[in-house]
């Protein structure tokens, strides 16, 4: 499979399939596997797990993981993979990103923001010319790009396994629910209004979340905003209020709250904590890291 592939060792493909498309096997390789949705939807199966996908979102597969795809819908689904030898993934990234070896290790679905959709597609029209049209620059040019997509991925992505431990995948109505938490959360969201857009009774819909989840509607929220905060806090110099806004909070004194129980410290001290230990380029911390560090 992918003969070019073995040229460069990272491999680029883009295919429309038919919605009635299904793969009859599952098959493993010994290569990282980017999968990205970029119209239609899509079922993918990783190890008997099955998992749903919609326009705009990854699943990425470890190498030597069996999986397999089928599509659904009414129109024409556009997919694009991305094959990585796990080895050309620089130690010094995975060193000063450590975030990064959950990624290449544990299958998942990632759902992007809008932002980071668009930052996605850029990344790989430029990987699939280098791939289509390559010259002698084309071997490391791609090899950086998928770099940019990996940063991408930890700073405007939604990991669903950080949250979602199921050992059969996800309920495709509570993937559909994370999925609209992840593109409306710097709105006003309730949990009447979400179960409506789902087609569930709000009731069922705030049992189930919280036996999949194991959050509330409400936690879960709040624990997506303050991680985007968290990003925005080490990205941006935009103030403390802004950030509050623009994660969806209606209040700066809520959100310095919600922020200092999940972290331990406040947004304004984490900030200096993260620039003064020269680590701001670290994206996605863990809360039980931040903890640790506070004493």
């Amino acid at each position: 499979m992918y003969t070019e592939y073995d040229n460069m060792g990272i491999f680029v493909e883009k295919q429309v399939r038919n919605p009635n498309f299904i793969m009859t096997y599952e098959h493993t390789h010994d290569y990282i596997e980017i999968f990205y949705l970029k119209t239609g939807q899509c079922n993918y199966t990783v190890d008997n797990r099955k998992y749903h996908l919609s326009s705009g979102e990854v699943f990425i597969v470890p190498a030597g993981m069996s999986h397999c795809t089928g599509y659904e819908g009414k129109v024409r689904c556009e997919r694009i993979i991305i094959c990585i030898k796990p080895e050309l993934i620089p130690e010094p990234f995975r060193q000063e990103h450590p975030r990064i070896n959950d990624i290449l290790n544990k299958s998942g679905k990632i759902v992007l923001s809008r932002d980071g959709r668009a930052k996605i597609e850029k990344y790989i029209n430029l990987m699939l010319t280098e791939n289509d049209l390559p010259d002698d620059y084309s071997s490391e040019m791609l090899r950086w790009q998928t770099i940019l997509l990996f940063l991408t991925f930890m700073r405007n992505g939604i990991f669903v396994y950080e949250s979602v431990q199921q050992e059969k995948g996800i309920p495709e109505d509570i993937e559909q629910t994370i999925h609209y938490i992840a593109m409306n959360y710097q709105s006003m969201l309730t949990l009447e209004d979400v179960a409506y857009k789902i087609g569930l009774s709000s009731t069922y819909l705030s049992k189930k979340f919280k036996k999949v989840t194991g959050r509330s509607f409400v936690e879960y929220i709040t624990y997506i905003r303050l991680r985007q905060a968290q990003r925005m806090l080490l990205t941006t110099d935009n103030s403390i209020t802004e950030i509050a806004t623009d994660c969806g909070f209606n209040s700066s004194n809520y959100f310095k709250d919600c922020f200092r129980k999940l972290y331990g410290t406040s947004p304004k001290n984490f900030r200096m904590m993260m620039k003064e230990s020269n680590i701001h380029g670290e994206l996605m911390l863990e809360e039980d890291e931040v903890k640790k560090t506070n004493g």
